[in-house]
């Protein structure tokens, strides 16, 4: 989501991908983590006010957009099993055992950057963005 929200690395194909992509779901934490990402950037200099004051209206616009998935005691006990099985932390554990769920009733893509969390998508055989070697 961050890189939807400020120019970093690879943030032209995290765009590509939410354009190219049909109907993007998230679990609602990511609101929170995408709030907290970008605050702390301006904490660390990275952004200034005016740049914050963007992302974060660009944040709700894309969030309004969005089909966001609860987060239920049965999403919580499947995430605890993806935090053991893959010793994930724990909103990654949440976000791959949202994309799990969707996954059994349909083909998606799984767009993530940190690299512990799309390993472990890829040993349940989701497609990754970006691809991984």
């Amino acid at each position: 989501m961050v890189k939807l929200l400020v120019d970093e690395a690879d943030s032209d194909l995290a765009r590509s991908a939410y354009a190219a992509s049909n109907g993007p779901r998230t679990t609602a934490i990511t609101y929170v983590e995408a709030t907290s990402a970008v605050t702390r950037m301006r904490k660390g200099n990275r952004l200034s006010p005016a740049e914050l004051r963007s992302a974060l209206d660009e944040l709700d616009s894309i969030w309004a957009a969005l089909d966001v998935l609860e987060v239920t005691d049965t999403l919580i006990q499947a995430a605890a099993k993806t935090a053991r099985d893959h010793t994930l932390r724990a909103y990654d554990a949440v976000h791959l055992a949202a994309a799990l769920a969707l996954a059994r009733d349909e083909e998606i893509a799984f767009v993530c950057w940190d690299r512990e969390l799309s390993e472990a998508a890829g040993k349940h055989g989701l497609a990754l963005i970006p691809e991984q070697p």
